[in-house]
């Protein structure tokens, strides 16, 4: 037994070492995408995503503009940040905060992540390969599980609690200044 117990502290040890490195770049963008709209970070812009969905509401914190939706049967919400008038950021999640906005969710097709088709309430053995697990990024704070998907200009990641995906988001990469 103690044995045993000193091998796997051995394998912890080992994996522990090992870099955290990111999967390989995808050779397309990934979108989060319904019937209805599309966010694809770089490119979408707030005066389009407003002329679809009206004027969101602050939240969780100044900047971001979030609206309510429906997918799955479940309450979510839709979360977009810009800069310049374009979309550096979207995430749509089911609400952990009992401090969420009351908003009346909005039937606009479903969300997913295009390529691959994750969705809210898509279980963990269902992703698509191109969700690998996550090398970095949102930490396991309320989330039991992250994976992502790079590419050109961002990345794309998928959250779940308990085997259920809960968090969709997008995030572009944005450049620092040169020194």
């Amino acid at each position: 037994m103690l044995r045993a117990v000193e091998l796997l502290a051995q394998m912890h040890e080992r994996a522990r070492k090992m870099p955290n490195v990111p999967p390989a770049k995808l050779d397309r963008p990934v979108v989060l995408h319904s019937t209805a709209l599309a966010f694809e970070t770089g490119k979408t812009q707030r005066a389009q995503v407003e002329r679809a969905l009206g004027t969101a509401f602050s939240y969780p914190a100044r900047g971001w503009h979030t609206y309510a939706t429906k997918e799955n049967g479940l309450a979510c919400l839709l979360s977009a940040f810009y800069k310049d008038g374009t979309l550096v950021a979207a995430e749509l999640y089911v609400p952990r905060s009992d401090r969420a906005p009351a908003l009346e969710p909005r039937d606009l097709g479903g969300f997913r992540l295009e390529p691959g088709g994750a969705a809210i309430g898509t279980r963990v053995e269902a992703l698509p390969e191109l969700l690998t697990p996550a090398s970095g990024g949102p930490g396991k704070v309320v989330y039991d599980e992250a994976f992502e998907a790079r590419f050109e200009g961002g990345v794309a990641y998928a959250m779940a609690r308990k085997g259920v995906i809960e968090r969709l988001a997008l995030y572009a990469e944005i450049s620092k200044p040169s020194a």
